[in-house]
């Protein structure tokens, strides 16, 4: 069975955006060891989940870099990123734009996931997309939490786990930490635990 795993940019104090959806405090600390290991991460995953928000985020960027004009490691993670099978969840879509290998989700969220994990393939993989998420959280999908911890605090925001049923185990799994102060926390559910 394939994994769906989350990774998420996530503040110290827990916001995955700010009040608004900005996402402009995690921008200046990206640099090349951390886009290394995301390519790592989408090497190994061949779908791609996401939210409206997300997905139209990522469409109009991705799908307008096509890998031939770009330096060779951002066009190999481009030729990844267009390749993915990319499912889309949304209330408000009537249909998709032309991203390759982009589909609305034919059905509700837990029988869609329930059968792409059924699916041969790599890990199936979330970015961003912080209600999917919840809703994932909720039906209690999620297989593998990569947590991307910035070393920033904001005083307003989203909180990646909010509106929890009851607590939430986790096993750590690894830890990576990147010289700019960015901390790649890897955790699993914990045996025992549900929602």
């Amino acid at each position: 069975m394939r994994r769906l795993v989350v990774s998420m940019n996530v503040t110290l104090n827990g916001f995955m955006a700010g009040p608004d959806g900005e996402l402009d405090w995690h921008t200046p600390f990206w640099n090349d060891e951390m886009s290394h290991v995301a390519a790592f991460q989408l090497g190994n995953a061949d779908t791609l989940v996401l939210g409206r928000n997300t997905y139209q985020g990522m469409a109009s960027y991705w799908g307008a870099h096509q890998s031939s004009f770009l330096p060779r490691e951002n066009a190999d993670y481009a030729q990844m990123m267009n390749s993915c099978e990319k499912v889309v969840f949304s209330r408000s879509l009537m249909r998709i734009g032309a991203w390759n290998n982009t589909r609305l989700a034919a059905r509700h969220l837990k029988p869609e996931i329930n059968q792409l994990k059924q699916k041969q393939g790599k890990d199936i993989l979330v970015y961003g997309s912080g209600k999917l998420v919840a809703g994932l959280i909720r039906h209690n999908l999620v297989d593998e939490y990569r947590l991307w911890i910035y070393p920033i605090a904001l005083k307003k925001g989203r909180p990646l786990f909010k509106n929890l049923r009851d607590r939430l185990g986790l096993r750590a799994t690894n830890t990576m930490v990147f010289e700019n102060g960015v901390v790649l926390l890897s955790f699993e559910k914990a045996a025992g635990e549900n929602l």
